[in-house]
């Protein structure tokens, strides 16, 4: 019973989600269908759901000395979960505040949105702390469940239904693979924990077992890999992302395009820790090879885009392989390195989805580049932000998007070895071809006349327009100043299980 009390009391933040949930749907099933207040009530219930949660996981719920096993061992309450929860809930507050403001989620559904929202962040938030194999099988899918339902959230719009559709089967696939390696390193090693997994890998791979057993143990791992790779969008488990990013309403793609990514990332490398960090193996250079050949593709697939959405969405993939690069250091310092990344990425890229959104709304659904010629001139404001947001991703000082890949590579650095430092060279390059396809929007912004369809001032929403604004200025400012969020995420690293 003392253990269950234990446990309860850092889980306060997901209790809080949960409540949250639950009265959003109350509020859906005792207002009636349409009206305003029925919207705005269940808007308010999920920010001041998010608002509680954030203040609790501050307020010292996470805990400041040694991380704590909660719930048998099953999860774990720990200053590195504690950062990645904090993204979340910003994500996600954000894209209440977008979503309600957008043209794509419907008024009279909107308070089903908010519900799925709320149960997308609590999934995001165990699966940051997951500490077992069964627990990340779980909260993985709770968080892919809720992504397809959000995904074809449109009734009745085509490309929404054909994106849900292939998430769900490239989603069932990769979950599939993922189980059956977690059951083959459950079976031969005798535990779901995953750091008892990592010993019992260790022993068997540098001692005398059966050459099949050592096999099947490195398979087994990969498999397990494949989960995590669908999750972050790694090559060659990518092919979902541009459509699911094109079909999706903007305020989803937007949020898949950080939360649950933020949250494979999280879980991916809690186990890549504890699993591989101490077998022996060459998995460095496993990871390095997926993440060179991640931020190749998306790189140079997005050259060619003219969906923004879909452009972005080939971006997003190439930033998961800076950011694998990074975790393929197997160090504290590449952890460090994904998370300070992570902090900076969420801004700037919901910063830029924030754009998108404005100009979509404002433009009869236009998601073309053409819907961005002359913006310049027909709002300087939304051109100026979304020129900020783009150079940040491309990593041009002095914006905070520099800052996070300088970390990146000299995570890679610091390990010096000939391989870290090709490894290195292969990711200057491809940000330096990302340039080029970032610079193709800024064009059509300020250089390129509106055409007769693109030709009328914007009305953007207010609440995207002041979001876009406040999420620029800490993208501004940890370009020059950084400090403060280096000294969290080292701090969260040190109290890391």
């Amino acid at each position: 019973m003392a253990e269950l009390i234990q446990s309860l009391r850092f889980f306060v933040p997901e209790a809080l989600l949960i409540v949250g949930l639950l009265l959003v749907l109350a509020v859906d099933i005792a207002l009636p269908t349409g009206t305003r207040q029925r919207r705005l009530i269940a808007a308010g219930i999920t920010l001041l759901t998010i608002a509680a949660a954030a203040f609790v996981a501050v307020g010292g719920y996470v805990p400041i000395g040694s991380p704590v096993p909660i719930f048998q061992g099953m999860t774990v309450a720990d200053g590195y979960g504690g950062y990645f929860k904090m993204l979340f809930l910003l994500a996600a507050a954000v894209m209440t505040v977008a979503a309600y403001a957008s043209q794509e989620i419907e008024p009279p559904r909107a308070t089903e949105f908010f519900a799925i929202l709320l149960g997308m962040t609590l999934g995001m938030c165990l699966l940051a702390s997951a500490n077992s194999l069964l627990m990340i099988y779980l909260a993985l899918e709770f968080v892919s469940i809720t992504s397809y339902i959000l995904t074809g959230f449109k009734r009745g719009d085509q490309r929404a239904a054909e994106a849900a559709l292939k998430y769900v089967i490239y989603g069932a696939t990769a979950s599939g693979v993922m189980l059956f390696g977690f059951s083959y390193l459950y079976g031969l090693t005798g535990s779901l924990e995953i750091h008892e997994i990592g010993r019992g890998m260790a022993e068997r791979l540098a001692g005398t077992a059966p050459a099949a057993e050592k096999l099947s143990l490195s398979l087994a791992a990969i498999m397990a890999f494949a989960g995590f790779a669908y999750k972050i969008a790694a090559v060659p488990f990518h092919m979902w992302c541009p459509d699911v990013y094109e079909g999706a309403p903007t305020p989803v793609t937007a949020l898949l395009s950080v939360g649950p990514k933020a949250a494979g990332f999280a879980a991916l490398m809690r186990f890549c820790i504890a699993v591989f960090g101490t077998s022996g193996e060459p998995w460095p250079a496993l990871l390095g090879i997926v993440a060179a050949g991640t931020m190749t593709l998306g790189n140079l697939a997005a050259i060619g885009q003219d969906n923004v959405k879909r452009l972005l969405a080939y971006s997003s993939i190439a930033h998961a392989g800076y950011m694998l690069m990074a975790v393929a250091a197997f160090s504290a310092d590449g952890v460090a390195a994904v998370m300070f990344y992570l902090g900076i990425y969420v801004l700037m890229n919901l910063g830029a989805f924030l754009v998108v959104m404005a100009v979509r709304d404002s433009s009869a659904g236009r998601e073309d580049i053409g819907a961005y010629h002359g913006l310049s001139q027909r709002h300087p404001l939304l051109a100026i932000l979304m020129t900020v947001f783009l150079l940040s991703l491309v990593g041009l000082p002095p914006l905070g998007g520099f800052i996070g890949k300088f970390y990146v590579f000299a995570a890679l650095l610091r390990k010096a070895g000939v391989w870290y430092y090709l490894l290195a060279l292969v990711g200057v390059l491809n940000s330096a071809i990302s340039l080029y396809y970032y610079a193709r929007i800024i064009k059509a912004m300020f250089l390129t006349p509106p055409d007769a369809a693109a030709a009328t001032p914007l009305r953007p929403a207010r609440a995207h327009l002041l979001l876009a604004m406040v999420l620029a200025v800490p993208v501004l400012g940890l370009g020059i100043y950084w400090a403060p969020l280096r000294a969290l995420v080292e701090r969260s690293t040190l109290l890391m299980q």
